[in-house]
């Protein structure tokens, strides 16, 4: 059995789909953002043998999206725990690494991040960037490259977390956009 998760508006692909079988489980995050499907692809969900369930999210912040997916991601570790399955992300958003890493130390629990249902898997997938400027690239947060500068910048500059927090506050004016950001650098405010 396996478990496909799908960041929809993210990838906006469900290629591959109809080649799963009757014991998977697909679950597809969509929001206002991504709620349409070609008829190719609605062919591709009609023909498939897995069971398919659609989850519409609610959306207003940064990331909704990946948060809701994030929770529900733990949900379903705690109700599979004591059965073999298989449980798999599928998105371009490199940030699901922090998430796939989390589980891997806390609870031994692996699982994979693909970038499309006909993709297989690969260790680099999972693994989280090895530094902060990597990490800043990959991010889907519309970073400019003279903010990106000014981030690394400030790394190299100030080593406490709250000074960093009130550069990015001051930097961005937006509270959402800076939380986000400290909380993906955090790691690296060490290093």
């Amino acid at each position: 059995m396996a478990i496909y998760l799908i960041d929809y508006e993210n990838t906006k692909n469900l290629a591959g789909i109809k080649n799963l079988t009757a014991e998977d489980f697909v679950v597809i995050f969509y929001s206002q953002n991504a709620n349409s499907l070609t008829f190719e692809i609605h062919k591709e969900i009609v023909s498939s043998a897995a069971k398919i369930e659609y989850k519409c999210v609610g959306v207003g912040g940064q990331n909704a999206l990946d948060f809701q997916l994030s929770s529900y991601l733990g949900y379903l570790i705690k109700s599979t725990e004591n059965t073999q399955c298989d449980i798999y992300i599928v998105t371009k958003d490199k940030g699901f690494s922090y998430v796939t890493s989390f589980w891997k130390s806390e609870k031994n629990v692996n699982i994979k991040i693909l970038s499309t249902l006909s993709k297989t898997p690969t260790d680099n997938a999972t693994a989280p960037p090895d530094n902060v400027e990597t990490l800043l690239r990959q991010l889907h947060l519309e970073l400019k490259e003279n903010e990106i500068e000014e981030i690394l910048a400030m790394l190299a500059k100030y080593k406490t977390t709250q000074t960093i927090n009130g550069y990015l506050n001051k930097l961005f004016k937006d509270s959402t956009k800076a939380g986000t950001i400290l909380k993906l650098i955090k790691p690296f405010i060490k290093k």
